[in-house]
């Protein structure tokens, strides 16, 4: 299953000495923790929002992948040696930096004079889109040209909600949008930033620091990680849990890619009274 988060966003929840004592350095564990409560939250948000884009793949960058629009990656290279003999253009990472070799270099300490600096180690970029997004709300023209779901569409006639695989009012423009053997420090194709869901981000390490707090002693879990994880109430109306809930219910509006319907049909998900048979979204 593909992994939301990096072991550096715990940080915003959970100092690192004191992880590494809930789970015992056992990374295993945490990942096996992590992944069940992300399917938590996809049984909840499933009926509405396209999980597969919102718990899309964080993975590290490599120049031989095949990227698509939108995906997110981690940028680092290997780490600088002395012993090692560098070519021209050849990247490395020194003292929290990525830099790239200006004419190569024999094996020695770092010299930055040989080095040009490319960006900070580890930050994230998203491959940028080649056209803006479809949205279903939107009136377009003739010539509008949108990005659906990795391919690029021409608009054939003034329209409103109707779905570029609507061959009548849509046109696909050339093959499928993906890009390779480009760096991510190359912003003509890629944005330096995190474009995940921050909410979801947040909550999905609430979730799981409960469960792994839980399982060192059930009764005696920190309130902090109660509060966060349901409101410390057996209603559980409150934390990441009633969050859930509240948007499954339709009370609560997540700002992230839902499911589109074709045109005529509807898409069927709960309401705020939360019996879960309200018909919405009709076109």
């Amino acid at each position: 299953m593909a992994r939301l988060l990096r072991l550096q966003d715990y940080d915003r929840a959970i100092q690192s000495d004191n992880l590494d004592q809930v789970i015992g350095s056992n990374y295993t564990l945490l990942l096996d923790v992590e992944q069940a409560a992300q399917l938590t939250m996809i049984g909840h948000l499933k009926q509405r929002y396209q999980v597969n884009r919102i718990f899309a793949n964080l993975s590290t960058f490599s120049l031989s992948a095949t990227y698509k629009g939108l995906n997110l990656v981690e940028y680092t290279e290997s780490t600088f040696s002395a012993i090692t003999i560098y070519t021209t253009g050849q990247r490395v990472v020194y003292s929290g930096n990525i830099y790239s070799s200006i004419a190569g270099s024999a094996a020695h300490a770092f010299n930055v004079a040989e080095w040009t600096l490319l960006c900070a180690d580890k930050l994230l970029y998203y491959l940028t889109l080649p056209n803006p997004e479809f949205d279903i709300t939107a009136t377009y023209t003739t010539g509008d040209v949108v990005w659906y779901n990795n391919y690029n569409y021409t608009c054939r006639q003034p329209i409103t909600g109707i779905l570029p695989t609507n061959t009548s009012y849509w046109t696909v423009t050339g093959a499928e949008y993906s890009v390779t053997n480009t760096y991510p420090t190359d912003l003509t194709k890629w944005t330096l930033g995190d474009n995940r869901n921050q909410e979801v981000v947040q909550n999905l390490l609430d979730i799981t620091l409960y469960n792994l707090h839980c399982r060192i002693n059930p009764r005696n879990v920190p309130d902090l990680r109660k509060e966060r994880f349901d409101g410390n109430e057996p209603q559980q109306r409150g934390g990441a849990i009633g969050w859930l809930k509240n948007i499954s219910s339709g009370k609560i509006y997540l700002d992230s890619p839902e499911i589109l319907p074709e045109q005529g049909n509807s898409i069927n998900w709960g309401n705020a009274n939360g019996n879960n048979i309200a018909p919405v979204n009709y076109y």
